[in-house]
């Protein structure tokens, strides 16, 4: 059964994130890092560092869309990246 957007919300407030994406920015080795925690783990948290704020909703969408993920939410330089379907 799927989870509503605050329960997945709820259940990614309390994960430390486990990825974190340098100054290379989105390479092929982070999105395959994500993937694989994703299709472990169903949820992912991203540390996005050195990003300006503006810059982070449109890296976070782009990263769900390159990983298949579903966008959870966006605090800070944090995103939280959740496995579609679950």
């Amino acid at each position: 059964m799927d989870k509503s957007m605050k329960e997945k919300r709820t259940v990614t407030a309390h994960l430390e994130a486990t990825v974190r994406m340098g100054k290379s920015g989105i390479t092929t080795a982070l999105i395959e890092e994500i993937k694989s925690q994703i299709k472990k783990k169903g949820v992912v948290k991203v540390k996005l560092l050195g990003t300006r704020r503006e810059e982070t909703k449109l890296l976070a969408a782009e990263l769900a869309e390159r990983c298949d993920a579903q966008l959870v939410d966006v605090r800070g330089n944090t995103v939280c990246l959740w496995k579609k379907g679950e």
